[in-house]
């Protein structure tokens, strides 16, 4: 598989796959949706995983490979979060459940990470550097999101609705072009 067709692959259901979960939901809690959701936002994402470790956008040495590397084992793992969050084959108390849950926020959390070291690196040129980094900058800003949506329900108002899946599947898509580019131009 070249990266075009992974970076194809990352356009089509990782960054949709937010945008359309929201309306979906309706605002209930959903399981199977939530946990197919989820399993296609981060079977895109190990696409551009995928994509930057074949460009070597971390740096050619051990600590560039195992930024990827730790990076594609806590994304495998959330996955295996929305596959049990859709199927319901473990109980929130199992601790399979709650490792793979916990994996979530850590794989945005360590994408700084990456984000860092793609910069440092510099492997990719131009806008390309900045983007790794600028995906995981969409959970400070799902917290204020929620904080805010929160806030406006419990005092009367209307839900404005989430601007995440808004801020989020755009950098996404903007990361799977950038880890699988071979030029500047996307």
């Amino acid at each position: 598989m070249n990266n075009r067709l992974l970076g194809t692959i990352t356009i089509i259901i990782c960054a949709p796959a937010l945008l359309i979960e929201e309306p979906l939901l309706r605002g209930q809690d959903n399981a199977p949706i939530t946990g197919i959701a989820s399993m296609l936002f981060m079977a895109g994402w190990i696409c551009s995983n995928i994509g930057m470790w074949r460009m070597r956008a971390t740096g050619t040495g051990k600590w560039g490979r195992a930024v990827l590397l730790v990076q594609l084992v806590v994304l495998v793992l959330a996955f295996m979060f929305g596959l049990l969050e859709a199927t319901g084959l473990l109980g929130r108390e199992s601790i399979v459940s709650n490792v793979t849950d916990a994996a979530w926020p850590l794989s945005i959390l360590w994408m700084i990470v990456v984000g860092v070291t793609v910069i440092a690196a510099k492997r990719l040129s131009g806008w390309q550097r900045f983007v790794p980094l600028l995906c995981p900058l969409w959970f400070p800003v799902a917290i204020t999101d929620n904080s805010l949506d929160s806030l406006w329900r419990h005092g009367g108002g209307a839900s404005s609705g989430s601007a995440t899946p808004r801020f989020c599947g755009p950098c996404w898509a903007t990361l799977s072009c950038a880890a699988t580019a071979r030029s500047t131009k996307c």
